[in-house]
Order: C-alpha cells, then structure tokens, then sequence
C-alpha cells in the first residue's frame, strides 16, 4: 500500500475574485484616504518653488494607485491564466465601463449646472459640448475628470492581460510590462534629461501601469505562506530612497512638478512593498475596523472629487493650512458617508426585488 501523499499548499489562485480580506481591504481604504489628501492638496494648488510638505506628500502618496493595480492583478491574474475563468476578464471590464460612463455622466452634469447658472441652459450645452470636444483623446481616455484615468487603464490592462496570460507565461507579461514602464519612464518624467518632448501624462500613465498589474499577477501565483515582513520594509525603504531621489532631481534640475511625477524607478519597489504588507494574512484591530469601509471604496474614488470641488473655498479667505487640513477630513468623511448611504439604498433595492421574484413564484 503506498503512503498517501500530503496535502499540496493551497495557491491563491484558487482564492475566488472579489473574496474580502481585511487586511487586503484595509489597504484598499488606506490608499484611498492617500488619494483623497493628494487631490485636495493639488486642488488647493501652491504657489512658488515646491516646498518640503509639497515634496514629502507627492512621494508618500505614490504607492496608492499603483497599489490598486497591484490588488487588482493578485486577483484577476491568476484566474485568467490559461483561461481558467473563462468570461472573467470581460465582466470585470464590463463594470469598469459603467463606472467609467457613469461618473463621466455625474461630474457632466455637474458642471452643466454651474455653466446653467452663469450662462442659461442652452449656452451652457454648447460651452460644454465644445470643451468636450477639444480634445477627444483626452476624453476616451478619462472621461469628464482626469482621476478618471485609472479606470481606463484597468480595462486595458485586464484586456491585455486577458490575451496574453492565456496563451503565455507569466514571465513573458511581466517582462513586456518592464519594457513598457521603461519606455513611459523615457518619454514622461525623464523625457528632460534625454533632451526629447515630453508624452501626455495619461499615455506615460498607460504604459506603466501593466507592470504593477504583473507584480500582483506573480504575487497571486505564489503559494500561501506568511510574506516576511522584512522584505517588505526593505522594499519601501529602498523604494522611498530612490523616488525621493528622482523627485529632488527632476525637480531641481528640471523643474518638474512633484506631483506629475506619478510613477518612476523607485515606485516599482515602493509599490511593491506596501503590497507584501497588505498581502499579509494576519489584520490588526485597526485594519479590521478600516476593512468595514473597503467595499466603499470604488464608490469614494469616483464620487471624492465631487466634494473637492465644492467644499474648495477661493485662495485666499481662511489660513492656508486649515483649509488644507478640512478640506481633506470633510472630503473624506462626505465621501464615505455618500457612498455607504447608496449602498444601502442599492442593497434594499435589491431586496425587494428578491422579495418580489419569491412572491411571484409562490402564487399559485
């Protein structure tokens, strides 16, 4: 009789797409919170040379975003691989779609009723129609507000992933996503030092993105086992040195604005070592509490510039670093207060219709 053979270590992959972790969730509010301060702090704007708050935010902000490609490649990748979730890529992007046209439609209405208010209702349409029509590229590609940007990246990212991860191997993904960082590298923010004009923000932004996608790909791969904490510091320390070394370079040597240097050299191991710590399996009392809040969290990005752009008072009426301090709390406290309050409203919905289909189906 042969001994039986002990029991394989589960992959991730075979963790569903959507499943909630609380320490994964967690992070996913963290980065939010990120997000929201650094949009405040662009809205609000500044005026001179970049001071030393305006470069510490820019560089510890630069996880956020990437952080979100990284989650969302730890998920997805794995079931795309060899298409062992056939429809997933598709559906996924079906709902970013909607997102995407969903929020455009919210912030065009928006500042149709300000243009309303200023011009009437008829010129306020043409005014619109033609700002929208400036520049049609920039429109497909972030809709009504530049933040948007991030949801047309994923649907391209998960496109072409959805391609490749069937029919490649995943060192074949990453390595082309390498390629394709360094060539927005080149023709974004070091587009100076190499002497050539500098690419839109939002095709440099496309190009880098893939890469962190495969870092969560590669780390959805791995198998379960408890990520060592000290390569994850050592990963953001080693990242944050090098970014803020980049940062002051560009800056000083070639005056570039800090907060347009989204992704460079060291936002690669910057990103990823904020992901091992979000990939750890054990959750803190305060990632369990923040964990409450992740399934708000795709709402709060679309709908926190709303709030930005309201509460947002002109330059120069209240002290600086109060506006900068409320301007954020408030952002962030109505955003994910408007966005668990529809949730409600979508839940209860939802549960009258269950409650309609069973009563339908138990009349005679």
């Amino acid at each position: 009789m042969q001994p039986s053979l002990p029991p394989s270590p589960t992959p991730r992959s075979s963790r569903r797409v959507g499943l909630h972790r609380p320490r994964v969730d967690a992070f996913r509010v963290y980065a939010m919170l990120w997000i929201i301060v650094a949009h405040s702090e662009l809205a609000i704007g500044f005026s001179g040379q970049p001071t030393l708050q305006v470069l510490a935010l820019s560089i510890l902000v630069r996880a956020a975003v990437p952080l979100f490609f990284i989650l969302a490649g730890e998920h997805l990748g794995p079931r795309l691989l060899r298409d062992r979730a056939p429809g997933t890529g598709p559906r996924y992007m079906r709902r970013l779609a909607t997102l995407f046209v969903g929020a455009s439609l919210l912030y065009w209405l928006l500042d149709l009723a300000k243009l309303a208010r200023r011009q009437g209702l008829g010129s306020a349409v043409g005014t619109l129609l033609a700002q929208a029509s400036q520049d049609p590229v920039q429109l497909l590609f972030s809709g009504a507000r530049m933040h948007l940007w991030f949801l047309m990246a994923l649907m391209i990212v998960v496109a072409a992933a959805t391609l490749v991860l069937a029919r490649s191997r995943v060192r074949i993904f990453v390595l082309v996503s390498a390629v394709l960082y360094g060539v927005g590298l080149a023709i974004g923010p070091y587009a100076g030092p190499l002497g050539i004009d500098p690419a839109r923000n939002w095709f440099v932004w496309l190009l880098q993105s893939p890469l962190f996608f495969a870092l969560g790909v590669f780390f959805g791969l791995e198998q379960e086992h408890l990520p060592r904490r000290s390569t994850a510091v050592a990963l953001v320390v080693a990242g944050l040195a090098v970014h803020t070394a980049e940062v002051l370079y560009l800056t000083s040597a070639y005056n570039a604005a800090p907060f347009r240097l989204a992704m460079l050299l060291g936002t690669v191991p910057y990103a990823a070592g904020v992901g091992l710590f979000a990939f750890e399996p054990r959750a803190s009392r305060m990632d369990r509490w923040a964990a409450r809040f992740g399934g708000y969290v795709p709402t709060v990005y679309l709908i926190h510039m709303v709030f930005i752009e309201i509460l947002k008072p002109p330059r120069g009426r209240f002290p600086d670093l109060a506006v900068r301090v409320v301007l954020a709390l408030l952002t962030i406290v109505l955003s994910f207060g408007t966005a668990a309050y529809l949730g409600r409203l979508l839940a209860r919905g939802r549960r009258k219709r269950r409650m309609r289909v069973r009563a339908s189906l138990a009349m005679p």
